[in-house]
């Protein structure tokens, strides 16, 4: 092969991975948008199926149930999680916690 075909298949492979590339990060993209969706509808669905108690045992697991982090991993209290708790009346589980 000479050089200038060398340089061609190396082009094309290059093209190649960046379309591949390209479709990953739409993918990546689309699968964080209905992450979303899909964590606002459960704390939707949970206030109307009864589930706060849901909601505190999580945040007693050590997970975080307010919007800006919801799910992650929590290493102290997050006054956000207690407020949206103490709002749907169920401060008094968590604050034997606290």
């Amino acid at each position: 092969m000479s050089l200038y075909q060398d340089l061609r298949v190396l082009e094309e492979k290059l093209a190649a991975l960046l379309e591949e590339s390209r479709q990953l990060s739409e993918r990546v993209a689309q699968m964080e948008r209905q992450n979303r969706q899909l964590q606002e509808s459960h704390v939707r669905s949970s206030y109307d199926s009864g589930g706060l108690t849901a909601l505190q045992d999580l945040y007693n697991e050590g997970f975080h149930v307010c919007h800006a982090h919801f799910a992650e991993t929590r290493e102290e209290d997050c006054l956000f999680c207690l407020s949206l708790l103490y709002r749907g009346g169920r401060v008094n589980g968590v604050a034997e916690e606290v």
